[in-house]
């Protein structure tokens, strides 16, 4: 079994933790409450009724996740440097932006439902807010660009890789990224569905272009 399909199976499962990651952050846990994807980073009043051990959780799923999802966008540039070093070398530059920022942003989240759980009842709902906005302004920009690069950066690159040859995969692979995930998953998420978030999705869809491309290379 060549490196391509190891890191490949590797980032299959790394995205699902990562998906599983969100879960915590929009879910109460309790049966009969919906998931809502629309809630992560905004305060909700299950913050302060379930165990903090959830957000722990949900923290280490992404930490422990993350770095397999990059090391497959990593690979995937190395196979398509092989075709054309411009695409290969942007890749490499957006998959270093998002794993610099991509643990930051979930850390982020997690912080604020951290520190509201604790301030929670102490002091007023608007001196809460206020704190929760005072930590929340720090992470504004990176969250920002982490969505940018992770979404759409890295879709367009692979698709550009797989349009031009760069990646020897067949043509209908183009529908395996983020993109194509939110596509589907939101409305699914919005249904109540609990199915995690759509960009770990996305990398374990990437992860099975690695998987293919690298069956090819040998």
């Amino acid at each position: 079994m060549n490196v391509y399909i190891i890191i490949g199976i590797i980032g299959v499962i790394s995205g699902i933790l990562c998906a599983r990651a969100d879960i915590p952050l929009v879910w109460s846990g309790r049966k009969g409450d919906r998931s809502d994807p629309r809630s992560l980073g905004k305060i909700s009043p299950w913050w302060t009724e379930v165990k903090e051990s959830r957000f722990d959780r949900s923290f280490w799923l992404s930490c422990i996740g993350q770095p397999g999802t990059y090391l497959t966008m990593w690979f995937l540039a190395e196979l398509i440097g092989q075709n054309n070093t411009g695409l290969a070398l942007a890749l490499k530059i957006n998959t270093f932006i998002g794993a610099y920022t991509g643990l930051y942003y979930h850390g982020s989240i997690v912080t604020k439902c951290i520190v509201y759980r604790r301030l929670a009842g102490k002091i007023s709902d608007d001196d809460a807010q206020t704190a929760l906005d005072a930590v929340g302004k720090y992470p504004k920009i990176p969250s920002l660009i982490s969505a940018v690069s992770l979404i759409a950066v890295s879709t367009g690159l692979v698709i550009a890789a797989i349009l031009t040859g760069a990646l020897n995969v067949p043509a209908a692979m183009v529908l395996l990224n983020p993109v194509t995930a939110a596509l589907v998953l939101v409305p699914l998420q919005r249904l109540g569905l609990k199915i995690g978030g759509s960009i770990g999705i996305g990398f374990s869809l990437f992860a099975i272009v690695l998987t293919a491309a690298g069956t090819v290379a040998g």
